[in-house]
Parts: C-alpha cells; sequence; structure tokens
C-alpha cells in the first residue's frame, strides 16, 4: 500500500466529521476504473485500485463499525486484502441484494445515508432502497468528498512528486523514439513501457501530429519527416495524476509553432504569480488568457485540470471561483491558436503556503529533433 494507517485514521476523522455535520449515518460510494470521473470517491475511502467493474464501498459514521467493501470476484477479495484499507471484505453476485443486507445488518432502515453522486447512482437501487426502507433518506454527498480529497497531505505530496518524475524521464526517454517512419504506436508504446515498468497504475497518453493540436490515442500513423509531433503524457502513480503536454519540431520549427510556443510559455510564466493562496482560481487563469489574447492570438478554452485521485477533479478557468489553498496540484496548459495552427503546451505544479512548486522538470525549450 501506498499510504499509511495515520493517513487512513486522518482522512476517516475529516470525512466522519462532514458526515456529522451534514447529518448523515452512512456514505455508499461506488468505484470505477475510469481514468476519470466515478471512482476517485471509491479509492479515496478504500485506497484499492479497482480494476473492474464498479464495486461497493459502505462507509459508516460510527467509528466501531468498519467500512464494508463488497467485490465481484477472489481475485479483487485477495487483491484488497493486501492493498486497500477495508478490513470487511465481502464476495457479492448481486452487489445491490448485498447492500439492502448490510442496511438491515447495520440497522440502518431509519438512517440518512449520502451518495458519491446522485446522478451516477443506479436509478434502480434508489427506487427500491427508497421501497424497501421507507425510513431511508438518500442525499447527494458527492461534493463534500470531492472538498474533502480536494488538497494533498504530505504522503500525498510524495506520490505525486513521484508521478511527475516518472512522466518527465518517458518524455525525456521516450522522444528518442520519434523518427521518421516510426508509427505513433511505436512512440507511445515506448513512453508508456517507462511508466508502466516503474510503477504507474494509469496513463492516459495522447498524440497529435502537424501544425494543429488535435491529440487522441495512438495510430498506425508514421512520423513524418517534417513537422509537429505533440505528445500529452499524464500518469496515475499510487493513485494520483500528473501531466506533461510537450511538442517537438522534426527539423527547423515553422515559424507560427515558434510563436505559439513562446505565447504558451510566457502565458504560463504570467500566471504563476498568482497560482498561489490568496487568490481565486479565477485570477491566474484570466491572466493567461489575457496574455494570449494580448498577443494577437485565439485561445481555447481549455486551460488545465485540477487534479488529484481524479484526473480531472476541477477544471481551471476565469470563472472558476474556488479559492487556492496549499495541497492543491495544477496542470496549467493554455492552447492558443495561430491561423490553422495551435498549441497546447504545460505541466504540473503544487500549491504551498506561499506560492507554487513546479513538479516537471523538463525545460521550456522547444525541442528539435
Amino acid at each position: 500500500m501506498f499510504l499509511s494507517n495515520k493517513e487512513r485514521e486522518n482522512r476517516y476523522r475529516a470525512v466522519r466529521q462532514r458526515m456529522a455535520e451534514a447529518g448523515l449515518d452512512a456514505i455508499i460510494a461506488r468505484g470505477s476504473s475510469a481514468v476519470r470521473g466515478d471512482g476517485a470517491a471509491f479509492r479515496f475511502l478504500t485506497a484499492f485500485p479497482n480494476i473492474n467493474i464498479p464495486l461497493v464501498c459502505l462507509f459508516f459514521r460510527n467509528e466501531q463499525e468498519k467500512p464494508v467493501l463488497l467485490v465481484e470476484s477472489r481475485f479483487q477479495a485477495m487483491r484488497a486484502e493486501k492493498q486497500s484499507w477495508a478490513e470487511d471484505i465481502r464476495l457479492s453476485t448481486n452487489f445491490f441484494q448485498s447492500l439492502t443486507e448490510v442496511l438491515k445488518e447495520k440497522r440502518l432502515e431509519q438512517a440518512a445515508i449520502g451518495i458519491d453522486g446522485l446522478h451516477n447512482f443506479p436509478f434502480l437501487w434508489g427506487q427500491k432502497i427508497e421501497e424497501s426502507f421507507p425510513g431511508i433518506r438518500l442525499t447527494e454527498f458527492g461534493p463534500a468528498l470531492k472538498k474533502l480529497r480536494a488538497y494533498r497531505t504530505p504522503e500525498e505530496v510524495r506520490l505525486v512528486k513521484k508521478s511527475a518524475v516518472l512522466v518527465d524521464r518517458a518524455f525525456t526517454e521516450g522522444i528518442k523514439h520519434i523518427k521518421p517512419g516510426k508509427t505513433e504506436w511505436e512512440v507511445m508504446a515506448r513512453m508508456d513501457f517507462i511508466l508502466k515498468s516503474n510503477g504507474v497504475e494509469k496513463s492516459f497518453n495522447i498524440i497529435s501530429q502537424g501544425p494543429k493540436v488535435d491529440a487522441y490515442v495512438p495510430s498506425a500513423r508514421k512520423i513524418a519527416k517534417k513537422g509537429t509531433v505533440f505528445t500529452e503524457l499524464t500518469a496515475c502513480y499510487g493513485g494520483y495524476w500528473t501531466q506533461l503536454a510537450r511538442a517537438v519540431s522534426l527539423g527547423k520549427p515553422d515559424k507560427r509553432l515558434v510563436r505559439l510556443h513562446q505565447v504558451a510559455v510566457r502565458a504560463i510564466k504570467e500566471a504563476l504569480p498568482y497560482l498561489k493562496p490568496g487568490y481565486k482560481v479565477s485570477k491566474p487563469m484570466s491572466v493567461m488568457e489575457e496574455y494570449v489574447k494580448s498577443s494577437g492570438l485565439g485561445c481555447t478554452p481549455v486551460y488545465g485540470h485540477i487534479v488529484g485521485i481524479d484526473m480531472v477533479e476541477d477544471r481551471p478557468s476565469p470563472q472558476n471561483q474556488t479559492e487556492v489553498v496549499p495541497g492543491m496540484v495544477f496542470i496549467v496548459h493554455p492552447w492558443p491558436i495561430l491561423d490553422n495552427s495551435s498549441l497546447l503546451w504545460g505541466e504540473t505544479y503544487l500549491i504551498t503556503e506561499k506560492g507554487n512548486q513546479r513538479l516537471n522538470k523538463v525545460g521550456d525549450e522547444l525541442i528539435v529533433l
């Protein structure tokens, strides 16, 4: 396991405090193996990296009651015993039936139960719970859990930094394989090999060629003799994501690429003094956007990610009124446009007590191969 029992106790204490404030007796969280979206709260409560269908965790405000983890396969059960915080792990061939049995066992027939995302909770489950247990009240608790996992603890920071180191290494070593005639598959496979062979749990890596960034999963398309190759490497180590977005030029860079690169790098530098406690997310993102536009370029309204257990916990934007606080992790990547060319460029930053720390050490230069 990547996180200690002390981390678990601190996390559980915070969750139970928030449950008490909301008047909740229990939480139901479903875990997904998706790269983003569902599953972050499940991982937050269990520390378990699910790889299959959505599993179920029941977490109780009463600290004498151990969280219950419902799993489908014996492989999941065996791995959860070794690599999760769950002590009460139960095999189930029917999650809903098992869920109702736990509700009865724990005497929660009159309970207030928080759901990690009512919009994702199976409609029939909610309907049948209300029919079978008229005294139960189901309520949304996803946003509260999202706030609790928004800030990295020292243990989590260690994992985030390790992720960034591996992303840097994958890029630095991987671009050596960007050669004319090689397929995108070969290039990205090499980068992903470096990540996975060093403990990365999941990755989300995309690539594009040509003057306009239209990145997607790699294909059989071969690397051209000249032009731009863009890669975005995103890695999850120990449950925590970081990202590096870079472009390289095969041969002399096109003048539009040079201009896009200059503006993107400078836009980030202009924004960083405001990416710190005391400001809202909207401030650095507005500064970044304004710099791109004042440079005479268009600005794609995608400014990065606020990351954690989920690859996209939130989107930083000029409209985001969230306070910047220590422990938040941002991927900052402006996406300027010049005529029919564009460039997405950026890296990962950790918010500190007084500012921010750049986690990716790959430089800002436009690499020419």
